[in-house]
């Protein structure tokens, strides 16, 4: 009887064990995409094909109004200006006017951090390839008015083009097509059979290989980008033979998502109609224990420097990774989301993901980062987040949601915040560690301090000792500051340096004081257990540039 039970385990097991599959393409088409998909409409548009608007702005001052809309100053008379003109006040409104005789078309704003459009009197909205679509006129002179947001230190209008309907149009097409030429050579090269398929729409590709992205406590969302309108399914296990569960995957505009259980999505791959993709391995492990991992911030669009960064976060073996905002260099780019995707990918752990104020940019119609939910969010999962790993709580925020910058006492975020952080689970954690973009306190930026919101909000936290760490990021250097509270001390970690570019050597603030201020790329390499939590900066080559410890 025993042998009989033994041979039907036996059965079953090599029943269920997973077929042998061969994937369709050996990689993703990313390679062949990204020249292509990286380049807006506007750079793609000979410069004889777009006519700059340099005379005639006038410069209507600035202030500080909070809101996400905004009147014109009641002012009769600017001040004449050229652009590119900016001011070095930061989270300020500024305002600009001018009167042009232009035909139907489109302008392009570049101002930093963005801008809105009101024509006439009437508001004009950004379009998905970031210019301002209106009705012009050749008789009746247009009054443009310009409000640029600033959500840094200094800001304001760089330039302005119009461009006509026509022109738009034709390089927009002519985009698509190269892209659809280049999406074909990937299909061909990276196809596995000796024989092509008789249709290709049968087989899409993928543009971005999958990444982990937790959005609870045992639940992941695997993320990728492809071809649209694929009918896709995830199948996923604990073992590389054992693959034995499915998910169908939801699929919008191109971005894929699959939730799946932590405990179970070891080893998984994807089917996109007849598309097969190889079998990944995620990197998935818990304690309560201990906890290692890495955070960073202000990657923003350097994709050599932080290419480098997460082969150092690899071979350090995370738990998971944060990243504290701006996470590309510009949030109205949505390829470059993909590019970031196809990058995090390679360290198979979760990432945890936040906003900064340059995944915000030209997302001023409504205040919300498409792109950044689109790509790294969940429906309508928040920007801001708790969770609890090891003997760690963390708080994630996004104050960027907001203008100016700051959590708003009357938003909801607010009020998820005063809760959280009253609650048992923060104040029985061992390590209480606050995320933030904007830092509390900064030297190494010159003309900012940090930001005074972010220091009124955790200060009474930090105070009484329920605060024992805040990491930011947004001033591109290292620095650390730690502090005396009324139970033991509060560090402050600034670690912008995953490859934005690096604040000038010979300039930073008299005060605040930091205790270390250090300007390589680098990121923050964290382990923690119940007796202690060690902080180590670690810079590009693996060398460790700075480290404390907390008890």
């Amino acid at each position: 009887m025993k042998n009989t039970f033994f041979l039907f385990v036996l059965l079953m097991l090599i029943s269920c064990k997973r077929e042998e599959f061969t994937p369709t393409y050996s990689g993703s088409a990313f390679t062949y995409l990204d020249s292509i998909g990286n380049l807006s409409v506007f750079q793609i548009i000979p410069k004889e094909e777009k006519l700059l608007l340099e005379e005639g702005w006038e410069f209507y001052g600035w202030d500080t109004i909070p809101g996400k809309t905004a009147s014109f100053p009641e002012i009769t008379l600017g001040e004449k200006i050229q652009l590119p003109h900016r001011i070095p006040y930061p989270n300020s409104n500024i305002w600009y006017s001018n009167t042009l005789e232009l035909a139907e078309g489109y302008l392009w704003i570049n101002a930093d951090d963005g801008a809105q459009l009101w024509v006439n009197g009437v508001r004009v909205m950004q379009n998905s390839e970031l210019f301002f679509p209106f009705e012009g006129s050749t008789e009746t002179p247009l009054q443009i008015k310009i409000r640029v947001i600033n959500d840094a230190a200094s800001g304001g209008l760089k330039q302005v083009f119009w461009v006509k309907r026509e022109v738009l149009e034709k390089h927009l097409n002519e985009k698509q097509n190269n892209f659809e030429i280049a999406l074909q050579k990937a299909k061909e090269n990276f196809w596995t059979e000796d024989i092509h398929p008789e249709n290709w729409e049968d087989y899409p590709i993928w543009y971005s290989s999958p990444v982990l992205i937790p959005i609870s406590k045992d639940s992941l969302i695997l993320r990728w980008t492809g071809e649209k309108n694929a009918h896709a399914k995830l199948h996923f296990g604990h073992d590389p033979n054992m693959v034995l569960n499915t998910k169908d995957v939801k699929e919008e505009n191109g971005v894929f998502s699959a939730i799946v259980s932590s405990k179970k999505c070891h080893y998984f791959h994807f089917k996109m109609n007849k598309t097969i993709s190889p079998l990944f391995k995620a990197t998935l492990s818990a304690s309560t224990k201990s906890v290692s991992f890495t955070v960073w911030a202000d990657s923003q669009g350097d994709w050599e420097t932080f290419s480098e960064i997460t082969n150092q976060m690899k071979i350090k073996n995370p738990q998971f990774t944060v990243g504290i905002g701006d996470l590309v260099g510009n949030g109205g780019n949505s390829w470059q989301y993909v590019k970031l995707l196809r990058q995090l990918h390679e360290v198979p752990v979760p990432h945890y993901l936040f906003p900064g104020n340059h995944d915000y940019d030209n997302s001023y119609n409504d205040w919300i980062p498409t792109n950044f939910k689109k790509n790294l969010k969940y429906q309508n999962q928040k920007n801001y987040q708790f969770w609890q790993e090891g003997p760690c709580a963390f708080i994630a925020l996004d104050p960027n949601e907001n203008f100016p910058v700051g959590v708003n006492i009357h938003s909801e975020q607010n009020d998820w915040f005063q809760k959280t952080i009253n609650s048992e689970a923060w104040k029985n954690a061992y390590w209480k560690i606050v995320f933030v973009h904007q830092p509390p306190f900064s030297q190494g930026w010159k003309g900012y301090k940090g930001e005074k919101c972010i220091l009124d909000l955790l200060k009474p936290y930090w105070e009484s000792g329920q605060i024992d760490l805040v990491v930011s990021g947004h001033t591109h250097d290292y620095e650390r500051l730690i502090i005396e509270n009324k139970t033991n001390q509060t560090a402050f970690v600034i670690v912008g340096g995953a490859g934005g570019k690096l604040e000038p050597e010979d300039e930073l603030e008299a005060f605040p004081k930091m205790d270390k201020l250090i300007r390589v790329h680098h990121f923050g390499w964290i382990v923690a257990d119940q007796e202690q939590l060690e902080f180590e900066a670690v810079d590009v080559e693996g060398r460790v540039i700075d480290r404390f410890l907390l008890n």
